[in-house]
């Protein structure tokens, strides 16, 4: 009689796709995925004013989609869409709320949302889906990197809200934030949802493009490899200065509380402090520097309209307004020159407990 219980119990845990699937021995199992790694077969876009969803598969097999509030809450019931092969579909999706999705065919299946979030900001992005080196994936919805938040309309602060955000760490100074530069730089307070209970401000200068040592500098006549130069010191300050260290310190504080999230973070542009953070994250979540990179240089394409004003009148400020591998593998090789290892310098000075973040991150 146990036995026939154990294995009834067995078998309706394994038809629960959602959560565990039975495959080989060397196919990686976690909540969401299974099977054979499909996760770059289908993505998620949403219209950035009408928040309306497609799907877009390369994939030519058969597939299913299933939908949630989360990936805990699919409803593996019914799909919201099949499909025969590839190609771009709507989806009948609550525009005002974020939805998860379940992509599913014969050989796999992979949790999916939009990795580009439709608010108004040029670099809001979810860090979910990332795949680290022990083929685990970062969870959606728990992580928001994103340039600052002072443009947001009421459609975009309630779509936030549908993600429950709780926390937003802001990096910015308080120039960048109140204004200042004779006008040249407009107030931009963040405009939050109302789930935010946790803002936090952490102040990290380096990489301000608008410091006053970046500005007196152009003034003087740089050539971009000049620039340049200055990006790369910017990069090698806010990991090695004291203060700067202390406040990527105080940040992972917040990231190993479970109470914190979901949580976003940012700068102005959301490529260099919040570039080096998410470095940072990634690193101790064991995802590999290639993908890291990858990640990192997603900036240079979102923001290029952000400073198409500045650049108009000031064309030798281009290496300040985007993003290049040179300027974070600065900051890589001054981790291993000073502390040793990127995982000595997460554990030892930056006190992160490694199994929590991917306790805590990970599927």
């Amino acid at each position: 009689m146990k036995k026939n219980l154990f294995s009834c119990l067995l078998l309706l845990f394994c038809a629960s796709g959602v959560f565990v699937s039975c495959g080989d021995d060397d196919e990686k199992t976690t909540v969401g995925y299974s099977g054979k790694d499909i996760s770059g077969d289908a993505g998620i876009t949403r219209d950035k004013e009408t928040k309306k969803a497609v799907l877009s598969v390369t994939s030519d097999k058969a597939w299913e989609l299933y939908a949630g509030t989360t990936a805990e809450d699919i409803d593996m019931n019914t799909p919201c869409l099949t499909g025969d092969g590839k190609g771009s579909f709507d989806l009948s999706v609550d525009a005002g709320k974020r939805s998860v999705f379940l992509f599913k065919t014969a050989e796999g299946q992979a949790l999916l949302a939009e990795r580009l979030l439709p608010v108004t900001a040029y670099n809001f992005r979810d860090l979910g889906g990332i795949k680290n080196k022990e083929g685990k994936f970062v969870r959606w919805g728990k992580l928001f990197r994103t340039d600052e938040m002072n443009k947001m309309t009421d459609a975009d602060l309630t779509y936030l809200a549908s993600t429950g955000l709780k926390t937003v760490v802001d990096f910015r100074t308080a120039t960048e934030k109140e204004g200042g530069f004779g006008g040249m730089m407009p107030a931009a307070p963040d405009k939050l949802p109302s789930t935010v209970k946790n803002p936090y401000n952490l102040e990290i200068n380096a990489g301000n493009i608008f410091s006053d040592e970046i500005i007196g500098s152009i003034s003087k006549g740089l050539s971009e490899e000049e620039t340049a130069q200055i990006m790369i010191d910017g990069y090698i300050e806010m990991i090695s200065y004291d203060d700067y260290v202390a406040k990527y310190k105080e940040f992972f504080k917040y990231l190993q509380d479970e109470n914190s999230l979901p949580l976003s973070y940012h700068c102005s542009a959301g490529k260099d402090r919040t570039g080096v953070a998410t470095m940072l994250i990634l690193s101790a979540l064991d995802v590999d520097k290639a993908t890291i990179m990858k990640d990192y240089l997603l900036s240079k394409e979102y923001i290029k309209s952000k400073y198409d004003s500045y650049l108009k009148y000031y064309p030798q400020i281009a290496p300040l307004v985007t993003v290049d591998e040179k300027y974070l593998n600065a900051a890589y090789d001054k981790i291993d020159e000073k502390y040793g290892s990127m995982t000595k310098f997460l554990t030892e000075t930056l006190g992160v407990d490694i199994q929590k973040m991917k306790q805590l991150y990970l599927y």
